[in-house]
């Protein structure tokens, strides 16, 4: 039976349909599980890198298939499915061990470095190695999504083109599927499974494929399955497919100084989380360390009546002016910052954490007694996003700490603040300050403090204060090694901010600076004080008559962006100039001024490589496959047709998961959320694209639908989650889906209805479709970061839209998709 005359036999049907929704489940499962494990053995920094190499694979699969006949080949069809479903599997699993080898070898160079260099050895190494390893994994994800993007790409070829609206859908709705699967797996199962379970729902897949006609094969490719998810809890496999990290690299020993021990390791559905004690001095203190550093906490034995007030490091600038009855501390870790300040006189403390693994790991170590502590009355700490907390958050205190959230070495490089970000925009710096007393003070020790004096000014401007100069005193290391942390223009400084929008008094001020130098700070500047003259920035932005000149006078003189940061444009640690961009010193000056140049460069570079590669790509089949103008005309108006529709709809994405998920904080828990109701929205689409035309719609209506949406959600979305983020849980995911939906929904009508009409003139087209697909996936999941940090996220919308726009204007949207009435 030819698979595009007529439709294939109910029961047949239905194995491919499983077959295809467990195939797209096991695509998207391993894709969001790869980005965390790429995030711990490499570092965030070149997640895209590795991520669109694989996705390239993708497109050259689509490219090359595209050339060829596929309804020639002669093998069964559902036995060339499961075979390639069988080979994803085991491409899946062997590149966790290719992973784990690669997180060894950096292992071993970082700390050869540590001990040749200390911390700038291991930046340089960093960067010497991060985009070699990140190119290894990215090389070796090709050939799973090789094989993805074949199996799709013949899937369609062989299918009727009445079906591809019903087979999208499929595919869409299984990589939804995958997608909120995965993120439970990964939060409450063991890594090793988590990371095996999309290779076993692709040998699920093979065998449903192969249900219909050969039961015994099918059979036997399920009993695998069962075997490869049984092998994964095998304590020895488990240690040759899980990455693991240096003890001392991820306290941040970068000298390699201390003999260090691992004691407690957990995952959860973003990051890993490790208790690291010293050796020689057990049950003395543990370092809870997330990823390789990027977070850290501190665990401390907790003493019921210990003869002398423990004092945390953190939580010194908090104890330098008179007491507080009540305190709120931000990134409380396991609970080292609320023991300190209640030892040291505060009556009340309330913290909040956001990865719930450094509180399992602090009460798993029994030793160090935390349970007894967090069960005392007057203390209470909550799992919960910072920013979600503040704004639900209905007390008021006399003092909110935001204690340090983490400052890997990747951090230097200008690299993103991940889960912390939103806390350092100027809507998060209003939070802090909303809820503190009338005569309150808020101490922020990390984030450049020019940026968050920036804020402060605005704060006190839209709350009618006066007198911004009394406002803020701030502080500077003075101990022995620490002058690298406090210059006024790193990104990432180390010069505590002290707040209170009522205004310090200078009494208050002097009894600051009379303790500060016994606790190994000095004030730089404060009301009543000689500002330093390293410093003089500070007092510039907050006596200036129009505080925003000032601060971009700060930054022409400078060369860096300074400013604060808004929810719109959370980068609360990239300083770069966006118009260096456009400047002959960025592409051609070496060496380079500082190593966040070089980490840009680096970054742009391979951007534009790996677009240029993409389109390459794309365009392989109009150069080759066709042989009459009118032909290469009518490919060429299909390239634009599936150009425009992937790349608008990742732009409207990643617009919709960036300003969406500050509801949710967890990444986890985003991706679940967000990125779930998208993809199902757009395969319900899809489902219904048959039903819809067949009543009058069109390819140009339901584009400018989706123009009219994305234009609308520009203004909308912003607004409506500022409005929502302090509501319940429930009321969070309505207003998630109500959002996201009517989007998705109308998009999800484009792609199976485009792809019709391709495939009715030509189903080599198909192929080529899925092939420009994964090539704008590549491409904008890089281009899209440089143009949100440059613009904010709301101009990913307005981009989305004008793509969207494009489409209207095709001449094959003036047809209608026959094969689908």
């Amino acid at each position: 039976m030819s698979a595009t005359s007529s439709m294939e036999p109910v029961t047949s049907r239905a194995g491919i349909f499983l077959g295809t929704f467990l195939i797209c489940c096991a695509l998207l499962s391993f894709e969001v599980s790869t980005v965390r494990t790429i995030n711990f053995s490499i570092g965030p920094s070149y997640i895209f890198i590795a991520i669109s190499l694989a996705m390239l694979g993708l497109t050259a699969a689509g490219s090359l298939l595209s050339l060829f006949d596929l309804t020639k080949i002669k093998a069964r069809r559902e036995t060339v499915l499961a075979v390639l479903c069988v080979a994803i599997a085991l491409l899946l699993i062997l590149s966790n061990f290719f992973v784990v080898a690669t997180k060894d070898t950096l292992n071993a160079e970082i700390r050869a470095a540590g001990e040749a260099g200390g911390l700038s050895r291991i930046i340089s190494t960093l960067l010497e190695t991060g985009t070699r390893d990140a190119l290894g994994i990215g090389m070796f994800l090709t050939f799973p999504y090789f094989l993805f993007g074949a199996l799709l790409s013949y899937l369609f070829a062989t299918s009727d083109t009445r079906e591809y609206s019903r087979l999208y859908a499929v595919d869409l709705i299984g990589a939804a599927f995958g997608c909120i699967a995965i993120v439970g797996l990964m939060q409450f199962t063991s890594y090793a499974f988590s990371v095996t379970a999309p290779a076993i729902c692709a040998l699920l897949a093979g065998a449903a494929f192969v249900s219909n006609h050969k039961t015994v094969a099918s059979l036997v490719i399920a009993v695998v399955a069962v075997a490869v998810g049984l092998m994964s809890m095998i304590p020895a496999v488990k240690m040759r497919i899980e990455p693991v990290a240096d003890p001392n690299y991820l306290v941040r020993d970068y000298e390699m100084a201390t003999d260090r021990v691992e004691l407690w390791h957990g995952w959860n559905s973003y990051t890993r989380v490790a208790a690291v004690e010293r050796s020689d001095a057990p049950g003395e203190a543990a370092v809870l360390s997330l990823a390789n550093g990027d977070g850290m906490a501190f665990l401390h034995p907790y003493v019921a009546d210990r003869a002398e007030p423990y004092v945390h490091y953190p939580v010194i600038p908090a104890l330098l002016s008179g007491p507080a009855e009540s305190a709120l501390v931000i990134f409380a870790g396991a609970g080292a910052d609320l023991m300190s300040l209640r030892e040291n006189g505060v009556s009340r403390v309330v913290g909040v954490e956001i990865n719930e693994r450094i509180v399992e790991a602090g009460l798993d170590l029994t030793d160090y007694n935390l349970e007894s502590f967090l069960a005392l009355e007057d203390v209470s700490l909550h799992i919960d996003e910072a920013r979600s907390f503040l704004e639900q958050d209905t007390e008021t205190y006399d003092m909110v700490l935001v204690s340090w959230s983490g400052a890997t070495a990747v951090y230097y490089l200008g690299a993103l603040g991940g889960t912390t970000q939103y806390i350092y925009t100027y809507e998060g710096l209003s939070a802090i300050l909303g809820r503190l007393n009338d005569d309150g003070r808020a101490i922020i020790l990390e984030g450049n403090k020019v940026d968050m004096l920036h804020g402060l000014r605005r704060y006190m401007t839209e709350h009618e204060l006066p007198n911004p100069e009394r406002a803020a005193v701030i502080l500077r290391f003075t101990s022995e090694g620490s002058a690298g942390l406090t210059p006024w223009n790193n990104n990432w400084d180390a010069n505590p901010l002290l707040i209170k929008p009522s205004g310090w008094t200078e009494a208050e001020v002097a009894e600051i600076a009379a303790n500060a130098p016994a606790r190994g700070y000095s004030v730089i500047y404060g009301p009543g004080i000689e500002t330093h003259p390293d410093y003089t920035v500070y007092e510039q932005v907050l006596t200036a008559a129009d505080a925003d000149a000032e601060v971009a006078a700060i930054s022409a003189a400078d060369g860096q962006r300074f400013g604060v940061s808004t929810d719109n444009r959370p980068f609360y640690l990239d300083h770069f100039q966006t118009s260096r961009y456009f400047g002959s010193d960025f592409w051609f000056k070496r060496p380079f001024d500082t190593i966040v140049d070089l980490y840009r460069f680096q970054q742009v570079v391979l951007i534009c490589t790996i677009s240029i590669a993409a389109l390459f790509l794309s365009l392989v089949p109009l150069a080759f496959s066709r042989d009459k103008v009118e032909s290469r005309a009518r490919s060429a108006t299909y390239l634009m047709y599936f150009l425009l529709l992937g790349s608008g709809f990742m732009f409207v994405e990643i617009g919709l998961i960036q300003r969406i998920g500050i509801l949710f904080g967890n990444p986890g828990l985003t991706i679940a959320i967000v990125l779930c109701v998208l993809i199902l929205a757009t395969g319900i689409g899809s489902m219904m694209s048959n039903w819809s035309f067949s009543r009058g719609l069109t390819i140009r209506v339901a584009a400018i639908l989706v123009v009219a949406y994305a234009v609308l959600a520009a203004f909308v979305v912003p607004l409506t989650v500022h409005a929502v983020i302090g509501t319940s849980l429930f009321v969070r995911i309505a207003v998630t889906i109500a959002l996201i939906a009517p989007g998705g929904w109308i998009m999800g009508h484009l792609f199976p209805q485009g792809m019709a009409l391709a495939g009715h003139e030509d189903k080599s087209l198909t192929s080529w479709a899925w092939a420009i697909n994964g090539a704008m996936s590549a491409s904008v999941a890089g281009i899209a970061p440089l143009v949100a940090q440059a613009t904010g996220f709301v101009a990913l919308f307005f981009i989305g839209a004008a793509l969207y726009a494009g489409v209207i204007f095709l001449p094959m949207v003036r047809k209608t998709p026959r094969a689908q009435t």
